[in-house]
């Protein structure tokens, strides 16, 4: 696993973030609120013609973490992982653009927790996600 740098925009788009189309675009440091757009293309549609759920899971999950990484002291920390998400599908998806809110809810010493809401083109809530995660401590230079 790779240290993510200190400075967040200095973090390159890996190969699944420009798969799903990732487009951050609020990051607040503050209040850990963010916003992160995503373009689905029809390479995610399931067997019944509608969005596999993992697109959702992985928008969902995508919006937890960037929230976590807008408040995480990166002087301590080299990166964090998904250790829990519990994600709630609200209605079928299909392809095209999506919003997702994410929001840190508490950041501890070794625990990290966010909320997501994902949303379609039509501004209609279609899942909504909690997540926990680890923090990595950053090893000394």
């Amino acid at each position: 696993m790779r240290d993510l740098p200190k400075d967040a925009s200095a973090t390159p788009d890996s190969a699944l973030a420009k798969l799903i189309g990732r487009k951050i675009l609020a990051f607040d440091t503050e209040t850990g609120q963010v916003e992160v757009g995503f373009t689905i293309t029809d390479d995610f549609i399931n067997m019944q013609g509608v969005l596999h759920g993992g697109a959702y899971a992985t928008m969902l999950d995508t919006a937890c973490g960037v929230a976590i990484r807008s408040r995480l002291d990166m002087d301590k920390f080299a990166g964090h992982a998904t250790l829990e998400l519990k994600t709630s599908y609200l209605k079928a998806g299909a392809p095209g653009d999506y919003l997702a809110k994410g929001q840190v809810q508490r950041i501890g010493k070794s625990i990290a927790f966010a909320d997501a809401t994902l949303y379609n083109s039509d501004n209609e809530l279609v899942g909504s996600a909690s997540a926990t995660f680890i923090l990595r401590p950053r090893k000394p230079a």
